[in-house]
């Protein structure tokens, strides 16, 4: 995703100037302005330029902003304009320098980039490039969180990548390079927010990747694997083809005796990546969206990067670059229980009821017959986790959401798991996305 940080300083007091081949009602136009065209008076042939009754001054013409008729026949052209969205988040650009993000307040989940950014600010010899100025405009008990954000000069690396030669891709390697250095400055006893409360599970217990997540990191290795505890057992059974308690606890037992100490905990961006990254004139200018920071273990940031070819061949070369790091083989050597971990959490099935609902929204107008999803997996609740416990069944195929057999299954949870995924199957055809299917352990 590339959002234009380039947008330039417009001039708000002459609004005609951005209405590309717009007519001037005099004829001859004043001031020397050219002749209208015939196709520049076409566009005017069935245009309204009244109301018949006092009600139509007071139709809604755009349910996004809540323009009227009534604001059409003004003069008036906002200097507030949407900027970007992501699931229920809104981002509208104040004129050319300030941006306001409009959320849900709900501060269990929401309101980490600020309060990591604020966090950084605070310190006096924090040399992380950020946005000049960020300000919570909300009261804690708002039910809306509003955040006033100044405007990073300059462009996403993603959106110039491309023209870049090796040397200029390796100067910004480096520079990413003492952005990561400068936050393992600052450490923590334990895996935490900023603020000291429990990070979401981005890592090993994924199931959620929008907040709230269902499991949470433990400030401690032990009280991490604990979190993930049920859902490992169930894993358990279905790698190893077996519901004998005492072979389950046996290997369970086997994970939480492999799984290492995780510190230190050093704080972590948690989604750098070339589309987070602000530059101007060859250097970074700020490191925004900072909603996943927190302090994690050592290996999160180099365990997490990629997302795009571009991120990729930024970070290939860094970690030889930093210092003090693993080569390659080492580094997956030495994340191996934790991937373990991730890969037996994947096997056991779970739902969200929450989560469960897709909104169709009508045509946005009669004109543009564009009608979109609300979510409910994107409206900030918990998801309300609930694992499907049915160990290993030999007669049945877990991993696929089809089973061979086409009778319709006896078992409710059976039942209940082959219905969520196949309204998964028929969602993500109908946005135009791959479905995806279960993966089992090699």
């Amino acid at each position: 995703m590339n959002r234009d940080y380039s947008r330039p300083n417009r001039d708000y007091n002459h609004p005609e100037k951005y209405y590309k081949g717009l007519p001037h009602r005099d004829l001859p136009p004043p001031n020397g302005l050219p002749m209208p065209t015939k196709e520049q008076l076409s566009t005017l042939v069935g245009v309204k330029a009244y109301a018949d009754t006092p009600e139509e001054l007071q139709t809604e013409l755009c349910r996004a902003c809540g323009w009227k008729v009534l604001d059409e026949f003004s003069s008036y052209d906002p200097r507030v304009k949407i900027f970007h969205t992501r699931a229920n988040v809104g981002m509208w650009a104040l004129g050319s320098e300030w941006i306001l993000i409009d959320q849900k307040n709900n501060p269990d989940t929401l309101g980490n980039d600020f309060m990591t950014q604020d966090f950084l600010r605070n310190q006096s010899d924090c040399k992380i490039p950020l946005v000049k100025e960020m300000k919570c405009i909300s009261k804690p008990t708002d039910k809306i969180k509003f955040t006033l954000m100044s405007r990073a000069e300059g462009v996403t690396l993603q959106s110039i990548w491309h023209t870049l030669t090796t040397d200029q891709r390796l100067s910004y390697t480096d520079q990413v390079a003492d952005v990561i250095r400068e936050l393992r400055n600052y450490t923590s006893p334990v895996a935490c927010k900023v603020d000291g409360t429990p990070l979401d599970d981005i890592i090993l217990g994924v199931c959620s990747e929008r907040a709230p997540c269902c499991k949470k990191i433990g400030f401690t290795g032990k009280e991490w694997i604990e979190n993930l505890a049920e859902e490992l057992r169930d894993g358990l059974a279905r790698t190893y083809k077996t519901n004998d308690h005492a072979i389950i606890e046996e290997k369970f037992q086997e994970l939480k005796d492999n799984f290492p100490e995780q510190g230190p905990y050093v704080l972590t961006h948690g989604d750098l990546n070339t589309t987070n990254i602000i530059v101007k004139d060859g250097k970074i200018e700020a490191i925004i969206d900072w909603e996943l920071a927190g302090y994690y273990p050592w290996w999160v940031e180099r365990y997490r990067f990629g997302g795009n070819d571009a991120t990729a061949e930024l970070f290939a070369p860094l970690w030889s670059r930093i210092g003090g790091e693993m080569d390659q083989e080492a580094f997956n050597q030495g994340i191996g229980p934790m991937v373990s971990i991730f890969h037996y959490f994947q096997r056991c099935h779970f739902e969200h009821p929450n989560h469960n609902g897709v909104w169709l929204r009508p045509a946005f107008c009669d004109c543009r017959q564009y009608g979109g999803l609300i979510k409910m997996e994107t409206l900030g609740q918990p998801t309300g986790h609930r694992l499907l416990k049915r160990g290993y069944d030999p007669k049945k195929n877990t991993n696929l959401p089809i089973v061979d057999n086409p009778e319709d299954p006896e078992d409710p949870e059976e039942k209940a798991w082959l219905k969520r995924e196949l309204l998964k199957f028929c969602l993500h055809y109908l946005e135009g996305e791959e479905p995806e299917t279960e993966n089992p352990v090699q």
